[in-house]
């Protein structure tokens, strides 16, 4: 690097340092994390997903709404049903894991951007990730990507250590750091894996490729550290294949990874081909969006950042991790601006190299980044409880629910149905309460529905209960409603809704 002489770097730097970090990360997300109810139809997927599994004490195969889901493998599962454990079900709680992941990837940039020699590199790194427009987004959430994204990182991280150990002339003093870094990078594979698939493997491509030159020996114990990490993915693969009969790695692996190859799922995706040739270059676009406020800088300042650049062996393994990353999601049909947030932490090291390589100011990017993490963790105390008590909850369900139990209309041995608001937050907002299962029926069926004994409620868009209320006079069946205005984050728009109950 062109820079002046490092600062030393000291283990009790490294661990003073990195818990603050850690602790920083942690203590900006959680407003956002405790205050927003879940959001759109992951969040309440995977955390209803979740209560189910430390319901039934079934580990391999997690259910939505007593159906067996298949969409991704159990790790952020195990995870959030650990924070029910001590937290209790609560949208924070079904968030945690991915908030720690989150700052558990700022940690490890800060160890490995420090492992350079500059203090600053390391602290830059960790910042630019956490606190990134994408990353405050995702990072945050109740779903898998935050813990893949450690994972993946994590993988980066080990691979990166063990080619050095590999370089070195004293290769037999170092077999103890080989087995401990083998072992992490196992894990980083293993726990990738099972955080979300085989996306996870994705490192393993640039490590052979940054690895070549160190030997085949090199190569092939690499190799075995792979199968170890699907070695550890097995002990759980194998029951759930033999639970499922195959189905949870053909309906997975199909949905999860060859549909979106291919084909737009869920409304994600071009329908044409000349509407995916468009889609790359905006792809691009949101990628750089998805950086603010720190990818301006490399625009502004490309000049010092890039004049005499000569890439080193760090940066080409940096960067092509980042490349492999965007070339592969950009290359789906399937395109959501998140689905490429795994190669930010390569990025946000390679910027931070080349920040303190050309000499620059670097507490221009730390203040920009701490005051956008800081300004966004206000924006959400204020904000979010504003626009829950105006009605604009994404989550109404759960207002109408608390409602109703104050006044104890609704119970564990309710029998609910949904109509026509057939959305993943209804099954999280009622089992909060009612043990059993939500059953969708027809508008039809709805008056017949209320009218069978036992008690019983009904989630139904508000103008739909205004037409079969006027039926409902005639049958006399004794209900109370409740009704509340919300907004539905899923598609974009204000709903009102309706709890219709008979105790």
């Amino acid at each position: 690097m062109n820079a002046t002489s490092p600062a030393p770097v000291t283990p009790r730097f490294l661990w003073r340092t990195g818990a603050i970090v850690f602790l920083a990360v942690l203590v900006l997300s959680i407003p956002q994390a405790a205050l927003l109810p879940l959001l759109d139809r992951d969040e309440p997927r995977f955390a209803e997903a979740s209560r189910e599994m430390l319901q039934s004490g079934n580990y391999i195969v997690p259910t939505f709404n007593h159906a067996p889901r298949y969409a991704k493998p159990p790790f952020i599962y195990w995870c959030q049903t650990l924070s029910y454990r001590i937290f209790g079900e609560s949208p924070f709680a079904a968030r945690l894991p991915s908030l720690l992941a989150t700052a558990g990837t700022a940690l490890l940039l800060f160890l490995w951007g420090s492992r350079f020699g500059y203090k600053t590199i390391g602290l830059i790194a960790a910042f630019s990730y956490a606190f990134c427009l994408q990353t405050m987004q995702q990072g945050r959430v109740a779903t898998a990507d935050a813990l893949l994204i450690f994972f993946m990182t994590l993988t980066g991280y080990a691979g990166w250590k063990l080619i050095g150990l590999s370089r070195s002339d004293t290769l037999p003093e170092n077999k103890r750091h080989w087995n401990y870094w083998g072992t992490i990078l196992a894990i980083g594979f293993g726990g990738g894996f099972l955080a979300k698939g085989p996306e996870a493997l994705l490192p393993f491509v640039p490590l052979m490729i940054a690895a070549r030159r160190t030997g085949w020996r090199t190569l092939v114990c690499f190799l075995a550290i792979l199968l170890l990490g699907m070695l550890l993915v097995a002990l759980w693969a194998m029951p759930a294949y033999a639970e499922t009969h195959g189905d949870y790695w053909r309906v997975g692996m199909s949905e999860g990874v060859g549909q979106r190859m291919v084909s737009g799922l869920q409304g994600h995706g071009a329908s044409s081909l000349g509407g995916y040739l468009l889609g790359i270059p905006l792809y691009l676009l949101l990628f750089w969006l998805s950086a603010l406020p720190w990818s301006p800088l490399l625009i502004i300042q490309r000049r010092k950042l890039f004049h005499n650049w000569k890439p080193d062996s760090v940066d080409f393994y940096l960067l092509l991790n980042a490349a492999l990353v965007f070339a592969v999601f950009s290359l789906m049909v399937t395109k959501l601006p998140h689905y490429t947030l795994p190669a930010f932490p390569f990025l946000a090291l390679f910027f931070a190299r080349r920040w303190v390589g050309a000499n620059l100011n670097p507490g221009l990017p730390l203040k920009l980044m701490a005051g956008f993490g800081a300004g966004f963790a206000l924006f959400a105390l204020v904000f979010i409880p504003v626009a829950v008590a105006n009605h604009a909850s994404p989550s109404p369900v759960g207002e109408l629910t608390r409602r109703a139990e104050a006044y104890g209309l609704l119970t564990p041995q309710t029998e609910f149905a949904v109509v026509d608001f057939q959305e993943p937050n209804v099954i999280w907002g009622m089992r909060r309460i009612v043990t059993g299962y939500g059953q969708t029926i027809p508008e039809s069926e709805v008056l017949s529905f209320l009218a069978q004994p036992g008690p019983r409620a009904v989630v139904v868009s508000s103008a739909l209960w205004q037409k079969l209320d006027s039926l409902n006079r005639a049958a006399s069946i004794p209900l109370k409603t409740y009704t509340t205005r919300g907004f539905n984050a899923a598609k974009g728009s204000f709903i009102d809704l309706t709890l219709v109950v008979r105790n």
